[in-house]
C-alpha cells in the first residue's frame, strides 16, 4: 500500500462492520463511510470538474463531512487543503488567495463565517450545500449517488495529498506540501511510536485543520481499524463524559489541555477505566502534571512526542522515562533520522546546542510556490526545523525553542524559555511568554507578558527581582507587562510573532 487510497480501502476491506467514527453521538461503519467517500469523489468528479492536480479546501470543524471529503479528495488525485475554522476570516482569505484555491467545501455551520470572507477570497467554486454531521448521508445535496470516479487516476505516492498550512507561530504561515508517501510514513511512525491497535477508540478534540489531530490520530486509528470519537470543541467536562460513554482508550492533548483536565475530579481511573495512553504534544509535559496523571491513572501510559507540520510525530519519550528525563522529547522513532547541526551545518556533539535536523519518507515535499523557502530547510535531504535543543549521550532529544525565537542581548544569545520557566516558577503565575524588543544600546532585550492565577495580584518589580536571584544578568526582563491571556494558535501553542 503506497497511497492513502491503499490505505482506505484495505481498512475498509478489513473492518467493513466495525464502528469507523461517531460524531454527534452518530456511528458510521467503515462500510457506510465507504459509500459517502465514493458518492463524494464522484460527485467532486462528475458534477464540480474537480481534477487530478487542483486544490480542495476544507473549512469544517471536526466531523463525518472533513473525514468524507478528505478521502474522497485524495482519491481523485486532487489535494486537500485543511482550514483550521478558528482563525480569521482575513487569515483564511491568505491562505486560500496564497494557495490559488480553486474549491471550497464550506460546512453549513460555519457559511456566515464564509460570508464574512467572500469578498477577499478569489475562489472559484464554494460547495456550501452540506448537510450537518447529525445526518448518516452527508452531502446528500450535491454528490452523485450511482457514479463512480474516474478509475484512471494516475495516483503516484509522489502526488500531493495534502497542503497544510503552518501556524505561523514566528513569522507568515507556509503551505506544507505532503505527497501520499509522506503522509503513509507518518501514519507509520505514529503506529510504531504510539502502539494503536483495532480496539482503540481515541476522542479527538484537536482541530482536524492541524496535523497532529489529521496524521497522528485520525489516519492511523483509520488504518488499522479504531474508533474515532470527533469532537468540535474541547470543554472538559464534555471531553471527560465522552470518554466515559464511549469507553474511549486513547487520547492524545497539549499540555494546557491536560492541565484543565486533571484539575477535574472526573478525570480519575475511578471514573475512566477504559483509559489507557495518553500521549502529549507540542511542549514536554511538565512534571507536575505528569505525576497528577500517574496518580490518577496508575496504569496508563503517558508518552511525550514531538513533531511538526512538514514532517508530523517524530519522536517518543517511553512513559518509564518522564520522571527521570521530563525535559526530553524522547528519541526518535524506527525510520526516523535526527541529528543537530551548528551554524556552518556541521553536526555537533552529544550535549552540545545546535539546530535539530530530521529526515525520512515522512519528511515534507516543500513549501508551495516557494522555492527559497524550501532550499532554506531542506538541505541534502535533511529537513532544518529551526528548532534549537541538543541531543545526550543515550540518544535522547531536548529542545530549548526556535531560532528565530532566540533573543540576542549584547552578543549573548538565549531563548525565551528560559526565562519563562523561571517566572512560571511564581505561585501566583499562571503562564508567561517572553519575546526580545528592541533596544538602543543592547540591541534587543527580553520583555515578559504574564497572565496571573484568578484573585492573584504580584508586582511588576516581584517578577524582575525573582528573575534576578535565579537567571544569569542578561536574561533579566527589562519590562513585564501583565496580560489576560496569551495568543495562541488553535492547538495551544504560543503565537510568538503576536507578543
Amino acid at each position: 500500500m503506497t497511497t492513502l487510497a491503499d490505505l482506505w480501502q484495505d481498512a475498509e476491506f478489513r473492518h467493513a462492520d466495525q464502528i469507523a467514527l461517531i460524531a454527534a453521538d452518530q456511528p458510521m461503519t467503515y462500510r457506510q463511510l465507504g459509500d459517502c467517500i465514493r458518492r463524494v469523489a464522484a460527485g467532486l468528479s462528475s458534477r464540480w470538474g474537480v481534477q487530478p492536480g487542483d486544490i480542495v479546501a476544507l473549512l469544517t470543524p471536526n466531523c463525518v463531512e472533513f473525514v468524507v471529503s478528505y478521502f474522497a479528495i485524495v482519491q481523485i488525485g486532487a489535494t486537500v487543503q485543511p482550514v483550521d475554522e478558528r482563525i480569521t476570516p482575513e487569515e483564511i482569505a491568505a491562505v486560500l488567495a496564497d494557495a490559488d484555491t480553486r474549491f471550497l467545501i464550506v460546512h453549513g455551520s460555519l457559511w456566515p463565517k464564509f460570508e464574512q470572507i467572500r469578498t477577499l477570497t478569489r475562489v472559484e467554486h464554494v460547495l456550501g450545500i452540506v448537510l450537518t454531521a447529525q445526518d448518516v448521508e452527508p452531502f446528500e445535496s450535491w454528490c452523485e449517488r450511482d457514479a463512480a470516479w474516474p478509475q484512471d487516476v494516475a495516483l503516484l505516492p509522489a502526488t500531493v495529498a495534502e497542503l497544510m498550512y503552518t501556524s505561523g507561530t514566528t513569522g507568515e504561515p507556509k503551505g506544507v506540501q505532503r505527497t501520499h508517501a509522506n503522509v503513509r510514513a507518518a501514519v507509520r511512525n505514529s503506529l510504531r511510536g504510539f502502539g494503536y491497535g483495532e480496539d482503540d477508540v481515541i476522542a479527538i478534540a484537536m482541530p482536524l485543520s492541524h496535523s497532529s489531530a489529521l496524521n497522528s490520530q485520525m489516519l492511523p486509528l483509520l488504518a488499522v481499524g479504531g474508533t474515532l470519537i470527533l469532537l468540535p470543541i474541547f470543554q472538559v467536562a464534555d471531553f471527560i463524559e465522552v470518554i466515559q460513554r464511549f469507553g474511549v482508550t486513547c487520547m492524545r492533548a497539549v499540555p494546557t489541555m491536560l492541565r484543565l483536565l486533571v484539575a477535574h475530579a472526573g478525570f480519575s481511573s475511578e471514573h475512566l477505566p477504559t483509559l489507557r495512553l495518553v500521549i502529549n504534544s507540542s511542549a514536554p509535559i511538565d512534571p507536575d502534571t505528569y505525576v497528577a496523571l500517574k496518580h490518577r491513572f496508575p496504569a496508563i501510559a503517558v508518552l511525550n512526542s514531538y513533531g511538526l507540520t512538514e514532517a508530523s510525530t517524530c519522536t517518543v519519550l517511553p512513559d518509564e522515562m518522564a520522571l527521570r528525563r521530563p525535559d526530553s522529547v524522547g528519541r526518535p522513532i524506527d525510520g526516523v533520522e535526527m541529528c543537530v547541526i551548528d551554524a556552518q551545518g556541521q553536526a555537533v556533539a552529544d550535549g552540545c546546542e545546535g539546530e535539530i535536523c530530521v529526515r525520512g519518507e515522512h519528511v515534507f515535499r516543500g513549501y508551495r510556490q516557494r522555492p527559497e523557502a524550501t532550499a532554506a530547510v531542506l538541505v541534502d535531504g535533511w529537513l532544518r526545523t529551526g528548532d534549537v535543543g541538543y541531543r545526550d549521550p543515550e540518544g535522547f532529544y531536548y529542545l530549548f525553542g526556535r531560532q528565530t525565537e532566540v533573543i540576542n542581548c549584547g552578543g549573548q544569545k538565549f531563548v525565551p524559555q528560559d526565562v519563562e520557566r523561571c517566572i512560571e516558577a511564581l505561585p501566583e503565575v499562571a503562564e508567561a511568554a517572553v519575546a526580545g524588543i528592541p533596544h538602543r544600546l543592547l540591541g534587543e532585550v527580553a520583555k515578559a507578558f504574564v497572565v496571573l492565577k484568578s484573585s492573584e495580584t504580584l508586582e511588576a518589580r516581584a517578577v524582575i527581582r525573582h528573575c534576578t536571584q535565579h537567571l544569569t544578568s542578561y536574561k533579566i526582563p527589562y519590562a513585564v507587562e501583565f496580560v489576560e491571556t496569551l495568543p495562541k494558535n488553535s492547538v495551544g501553542k504560543l503565537l510568538r510573532r503576536k507578543l
